[in-house]
């Protein structure tokens, strides 16, 4: 089954999509897509859908 759930990671000088899928990986998630919909002082929210 597919899930669709935010997360919060946090922010970093050097955002690249390999840190973005490392910090993901830290939840047990391996993402099929995921997409940065909101920004915060110290956070980017993302929308990731993933197998469960």
């Amino acid at each position: 089954m597919i899930l669709t759930n935010q997360f919060e990671i946090n922010k970093t000088q050097n955002l690249e999509s390999s840190y973005i899928e490392q910090e993901l990986s830290k939840f047990g998630i391996k993402p099929l897509r995921w997409a940065i919909v909101d920004v915060t002082d110290v956070h980017y929210i993302l929308t990731v859908s993933y197998e469960n």
